[in-house]
């Protein structure tokens, strides 16, 4: 009997043993972006990556996705906050609405410190690209 438990056992760990590293978003926090129709107020965006852009409102802690092309990849505001080359909390604000939709992510942020953010695809939470220029607020 104890020869079976074990087997079983150790089946059983060969089946829950990943065989690949776990496809995972940008940083340690994830938040899937709602619908929303576009930044407000007082905001600044990052253009540069040629399919997504992603702006940013201080006041609120509010991020902005913009998914600007058809190619089945999720559109993904990557974001680090940090200060004097420290980083406290990074993450992604993520957007599965589609071409042509703004999604919304409200955070709530540490004041006084370093926003830094950039435009990213991912295909199943697997980086496809990034925009190498960041921009940075603080």
């Amino acid at each position: 009997m104890s020869i079976a438990l074990a087997a079983m056992v150790g089946v059983a760990a060969t089946l829950l043993t990943p065989t690949a590293a776990q496809a995972a978003y940008y940083g340690s926090e994830t938040n899937y972006a709602q619908p929303s129709g576009g930044p407000t107020g007082s905001y600044y965006c990052n253009t540069w990556h040629p399919y997504v852009t992603v702006c940013f409102r201080p006041e609120g802690d509010d991020i902005w996705v913009l998914d600007k092309r058809a190619d089945g990849h999720s559109a993904v505001g990557e974001w680090r906050l940090g200060m004097n080359g420290t980083t406290y909390r990074t993450g992604s604000c993520v957007s599965q609405l589609g071409t042509g939709y703004w999604g919304f992510c409200n955070k709530d942020f540490t004041e006084n410190l370093q926003f830094v953010y950039n435009g990213a695809r991912y295909e199943a939470a697997r980086l496809v690209d990034r925009n190498a220029a960041e921009l940075a607020y603080s």
